[in-house]
């Protein structure tokens, strides 16, 4: 089978969720049974693989023992992942509001109830933003409720409920991204209280959001189907189009980018005509998996005419920005940079990090120049 059938088969697949048909005769009987097999482990990939389980399930489709036991094994999966995460995420609102934190629920918390079916709509964290004045308090009052406390990023703090429930517990937005982060550092300007400690984004801002995030993971190796599914769904079932949040975008400067996504979400779900560049940028985020890959993220570097020693220095010699949320005192005393680095280096080297940027550059010497031509050439049409 090859592999644009295999995508078609999905996005079809996924149309049909996403749209609420829950039989689709015709489309099971043109799908032959070995070609579920490929539709299954590329769906895999994307977090999504529950989704084909229903669709054979429900229209009746006889596969082998093999893959029913893999299908039934999703489905059992994503439905427990599901009300833990339900759970969990009950107890954090509880808990934010017992302690009168503000706090801003985001993505999937968000748009997984536009959805037919919230387990539809998986993730594999919750993401919550709160003051960054309040982060110590909200990280105190849910240790103090049994969650662990894992490492520190660049804009979140990860959390783990006894349950194992991954919370990003997000501190700020920004993607460390000039262009996007002029708008997304002001994130508190567009929420509003909507009931007791909750804030909502405004719909302009909202949207935004979306589409900047996917901006910055697509650049970063893909975005994953579920994005363009996330899409959909905001479109046409909670009247979201990026046409509303059209003065940020063109600030920010991805107003074609999200004008592009939109096109290729009404095309995988409502049944637009494709076209040559739809068939180039799907086959680059299906590649990519649900969080993008290396081989994707490495071509798109390039693209930028930079070269694997740029990506080496860059990666060995993080920028202050990067490097001021790893070290905080570097905020008071920049010019202790170059001794964070050194800590940073031998830090990296006792916990064997090292082995990962060798197979790093390892893979991108191997990516070929008419690999980063073609990459360079879709994210110039899509204005990144």
């Amino acid at each position: 089978m090859k592999e644009k059938d295999i995508r078609k088969g999905l996005v079809e697949i996924l149309g049909a969720a996403v749209n609420g048909r829950i039989k689709e005769p015709a489309l099971a009987q043109k799908i032959p049974l070995d070609d579920l097999v490929h539709i299954y482990r590329l769906a895999k990939r994307h977090d999504l693989a529950h989704t084909v389980s229903r669709f054979v399930y429900n229209n009746g489709i006889e596969v082998d023992e093999g893959l029913m036991s893999l299908l039934r094994g999703e489905e059992y999966t994503v439905i427990y992942r599901h009300e833990q995460m339900k759970y969990a995420y009950g107890q954090i609102c509880s808990a934010f509001e017992e302690e009168k934190i503000p706090y801003v629920p985001l993505k999937g918390s968000v748009i997984r109830g536009f959805y037919p079916d919230e387990t539809m709509r998986t993730s594999c964290d919750i993401d919550i933003l709160v003051r960054e004045e309040d982060l110590d308090r909200a990280i105190e009052c849910l240790t103090a409720r049994g969650y662990r406390c894992g490492q520190k990023h660049y804009h979140d703090v990860s959390l783990y409920s006894p349950g194992d429930v991954h919370l990003e517990l997000h501190f700020n937005i920004q993607e460390f991204t000039d262009s996007l982060d002029v708008i997304l550092k002001d994130a508190w300007e567009h929420a509003s209280p909507t009931e007791g400690y909750r804030y909502d984004f405004s719909k302009e801002f909202f949207v935004y959001y979306i589409y900047a995030h996917m901006a910055y993971h697509f650049v970063g190796g893909g975005c994953g189907i579920r994005t363009l599914m996330d899409i959909w769904v905001m479109e046409h079932r909670a009247n979201l189009p990026y046409t509303c949040a059209e003065q940020l975008l063109k600030k920010a400067g991805i107003y074609k980018f999200a004008e592009d996504m939109s096109k290729f979400a009404n095309i995988c779900f409502s049944g637009g005509e494709e076209d040559e560049f739809f068939d180039t940028v799907m086959s680059y985020i299906c590649y990519g998996g649900v969080y993008g890959n290396m081989g994707n993220k490495l071509a798109a570097y390039k693209s930028k005419d930079k070269g694997s020693f740029a990506y080496l220095m860059e990666r060995i010699f993080l920028p202050y920005r990067a490097m001021t949320v790893l070290y905080p005192i570097l905020k008071k005393h920049p010019y202790l940079l170059p001794f964070c680095w050194v800590a940073r280096w031998v830090k990296a080297l006792f916990k064997g990090k090292t082995r990962g940027l060798v197979q790093e550059m390892t893979y991108s010497n191997a990516i070929s120049e008419q690999r980063v031509a073609e990459v360079k050439d879709m994210l110039m049409q899509l204005g990144l």
